[in-house]
């Protein structure tokens, strides 16, 4: 508990730092760069680069749990949006968020405050299937949403407008698709597997001790953005309605606490699942909003949920961290 106190108060460090000025959005788009970039696949790398490597015979079982996880994850996002909304254009959307948490941002600093920063190594094994199926299952559930996208005009617009919507979205699925599974962090996933599998020990404290400088920043960074991001939101944003809350609320708790139940049932490590389960009780992707906008989909409903379980997350994961110890 002391442990989410000290995430809690740097959030609210981050919060007052908006509010007066030393953070904005332009810094934060900077920051939240540098981290999915630079810091984060240090903070991977730094994982395995201890006195003690992780243990080797983790890798198999983890990769089996994820792919178990968002296999299942698939059958959720097909049935259970049928329950929180009655309108059939939302239920693609409503599936991705309650398939899709963000590891790469927010759950690698999380699973390194509440496991210790060795458990990185895990939880990006763990995040090899969640981008594997962002982009496959994830992307199918938001482009077979019915719903077009909606301009801010009530004219339609320009073919000049038009043209550079079509341009911007061109631009945007290209270099989307590059980042599929080559991403900087999920290159640091796969050179942390192979650097744990091979025993590779030894590691030059020159190379070593400067990821771990480096990574050090990822925790209170992304904490700092969160609170900088609730700070710029309006009061209509924070507000949401009922289907966001209830979306919200089985993202959150009754999702992880579920798989949870399941895989201990099944069998494995106390160790695994628990990681596991922070991994599936993270805030919705950040991937949806983008998906949206390649898919011509309106991002009103993703980027509120986005929004509202990124909040609420502040009071979930440490009920959640409670819980599991």
């Amino acid at each position: 508990m002391e442990v989410m106190i000290s995430l809690v108060a740097i959030v609210v460090i981050g919060f007052v730092a908006g509010k007066v000025g030393y953070m904005n959005e332009e810094f934060d788009k900077k920051l939240s760069a540098l981290i999915v970039n630079i810091t984060c696949p240090a903070l991977i790398l730094s994982s395995t680069m201890g006195d003690t490597l992780p243990d080797r015979n983790m890798i198999l079982p983890l990769l089996g749990i994820s792919f178990i996880t968002y296999i299942l994850l698939t059958g959720v996002s097909l049935a259970l949006p049928r329950l929180l909304t009655r309108r059939k254009e939302d239920e693609g959307v409503i599936g991705f968020a309650l398939m899709f948490g963000n590891v790469g941002f927010i759950g690698y600093p999380i699973v390194a405050s509440i496991f210790g920063y060795e458990a990185v190594f895990y939880a990006a094994i763990l995040n090899v299937a969640n981008t594997f199926f962002v982009f496959t299952v994830g992307n199918m559930l938001v482009a077979n949403s019915n719903e077009t996208l909606r301009y801010e005009t009530a004219q339609a617009p320009t073919k000049r407008e038009q043209a550079h919507y079509e341009n911007f979205k061109s631009r945007l699925k290209r270099k989307f698709k590059k980042k599929v599974l080559y991403s900087t962090p999920m290159l640091a996933a796969y050179l942390s597997m192979l650097i744990v599998a091979l025993g590779i020990t030894g590691i030059p404290t020159a190379v070593s001790k400067p990821l771990m400088m480096i990574g050090n920043i990822t925790v209170p960074g992304a904490l700092l953005i969160i609170g900088s991001t609730m700070s710029q939101l309006s009061g209509r944003a924070m507000l949401g309605n009922v289907t966001v809350y209830a979306t919200s609320v089985c993202r959150l708790m009754v999702v992880p606490f579920v798989f949870y139940w399941l895989f201990t049932w099944m069998g494995f490590s106390e160790y695994v699942v628990n990681i596991n389960t922070v991994i599936i009780a993270m805030p919705v992707a950040t991937y949806g909003t983008i998906l949206c906008l390649i898919n011509n989909r309106d991002t009103t409903l993703m980027t509120e949920l986005t929004f509202t379980t990124t909040i609420l997350s502040m009071f979930t994961i440490p009920l959640l961290s409670a819980a599991l110890s």
